[in-house]
């Protein structure tokens, strides 16, 4: 019975989340593209998850969720994750070199894992080698090692490409003592529940291509993508330590020039740095916030931080017809789900502004960032629109609405005469000589007592302690509350 209880409450909270947001825009996006962006013209998917919960799953034409297919370079992605566990258990290291364990390589410059991972190796990008089904891995990798030259320095240049992660594959088969098919069988799939994936997309083989040749669907890659996003945390089991998944997903370039990127002259993309397997999409102070790992064939699985989400496009078209629409997606997607940082509120208090967040912050003046305003608080010295950003530990950023902050004092009012009040200081009453009503302003200027009654006293124990200015007909004066 608490079973049936407990499921029931689940699918309630799944419903209460997808509610929560209009996807119609998304629907009716892909439903407008689907001639350009389908397969055939009419097949596709799309897939949010928000958390650990699928709050959008939909296809169109014939496909549905045990549709499979090809995701060319949609697999660098699951296999750089086999590759960071095998670190996690021990079996690998990034600083572990290529001719430690291939002797086919031991002519070349020294090779090291963390290079085969983010394409900055020297070898070339393609080689007939890796996609000959009529071989093993370990021919193929043979073959590179004895047959291909090099085409730059290791830890030079970056070149997008499947030879180096073909290698890194073979590693890890030699440091496991199992095949790489079996590893991510036993690493990723059974744990993650994933069950119609394999590097056989292309045709059967042994050579298994390991940065090109997985097919899946697109619920088992929403599991891949689910782990990650949770940083390495699955069905409440870590697969992945919280620290590689960040290693994984934070830009490991180095700064080297990007010689050989797949997006060469889209202003968008072209610039895109990489971690292991991974394009960082979106960085902010050294901190990846969004990343992802397109394929040829256009299929797009992307994770953004700042939104606590993972997405797939799951599409089987080349890559630069998809992409227009693919853009569209990421901005709607980015409208219709909020940051998932509560937004910062300003509240005054006393002479100073204070942010709703204790760290953080960043603060500004009619836009304009002021240096060394870091504080929760801050005391203004000038009248203007005061805003203050936060800036979460993952690098997600959010604004306030604007505060506006007047400076107000006697002098401005150079023209008006100045009123008695007696006592001042004073922590309860003040007298005062009153024309026509009183207004009384903090020292911000915002109106916090007000009355146009005529009368000699105020009652001023609720106000908070701090500088007030009081206004009577055409008189001004200065008092202070005090505790």
């Amino acid at each position: 019975m608490k079973k049936i209880v407990l499921i029931c409450f689940v699918a309630m909270f799944n419903c209460n989340v997808k509610a929560q947001f209009d996807f119609s825009p998304i629907t009716q996006l892909i439903t407008d593209s689907i001639s350009v962006v389908g397969q055939a013209g009419q097949n596709c998917g799309f897939m949010i998850v928000r958390g650990d919960s699928v709050i959008y799953e939909q296809y169109w034409g014939s496909w549905n969720n045990n549709t499979y297919q090809a995701i060319a370079s949609g697999s660098k992605m699951p296999s750089m994750a086999l590759i960071m566990r095998l670190i996690d258990e021990g079996y690998l290291s990034p600083n572990d070199t290529v001719q430690n364990f291939l002797p086919s390589f031991s002519g070349k410059p020294v090779i090291t894992l963390h290079q085969l991972m983010n394409h900055t190796s020297g070898l070339p990008a393609q080689s007939p080698f890796i996609s000959d089904n009529s071989i093993t891995l370990q021919q193929a990798v043979d073959g590179i090692g004895l047959n291909t030259p090099m085409s730059y320095t290791p830890g030079t240049e970056f070149r997008y490409g499947g030879v180096s992660m073909h290698v890194a594959g073979r590693m890890a088969e030699i440091a496991t003592g199992m095949s790489w098919d079996s590893l991510f069988q036993q690493k990723i799939a059974i744990p993650l529940g994933i069950t119609n994936t394999d590097y056989v997309a292309l045709g059967a083989t042994t050579n298994y291509r390991i940065a090109g040749g997985m097919g899946t669907t697109m619920p088992d890659f929403s599991k891949l993508l689910t782990m990650l996003l949770n940083y390495g945390e699955f069905n409440n089991a870590q697969i992945i330590d919280s620290l590689t998944v960040k290693m994984m997903q934070t830009d490991q370039t180095n700064g080297v020039p990007l010689n050989g990127t797949p997006y060469a002259g889209d202003p968008q993309r072209e610039n895109f740095r990489y971690g292991y397997g991974v394009w960082v999409e979106e960085e902010t102070n050294g901190e990846t916030t969004q990343y992802g790992s397109q394929g040829a064939f256009g299929f797009t699985p992307w994770i953004d931080r700042c939104r606590n989400i993972a997405c797939v496009f799951f599409v089987r078209r080349t890559l630069g017809i998809i992409q227009p629409t693919h853009t569209q997606l990421r901005n709607l997607v980015e409208q219709i789900i909020p940051i998932k940082f509560q937004q910062p509120t300003i509240t005054l208090n006393g002479n100073q502004l204070q942010s709703s967040y204790i760290t953080g912050n960043q603060w500004y003046m009619n836009d304009t960032l002021l240096i060394g305003e870091t504080n929760q608080f801050i005391t203004p010295t000038q009248s203007g629109n005061y805003s203050v950003k936060y800036r979460s530990e993952e690098g997600c950023e959010i604004f306030s609405d604007n505060f506006n902050y007047t400076v107000l004092s006697v002098t401005d009012y150079p023209n008006q005469g100045t009123v008695s009040i007696i006592p001042n200081p004073s922590n309860t009453i003040i007298n005062f000589e009153c024309k026509k009503g009183f207004q009384i302003y903090s020292s911000t200027g915002q109106l916090v007592k007000q009355s146009s009654q005529t009368t000699t006293q105020i009652n001023i124990s609720d106000l908070p302690t701090g500088l007030y200015i009081l206004k009577t007909g055409n008189q001004v004066g200065r008092f202070i509350k005090k505790e």
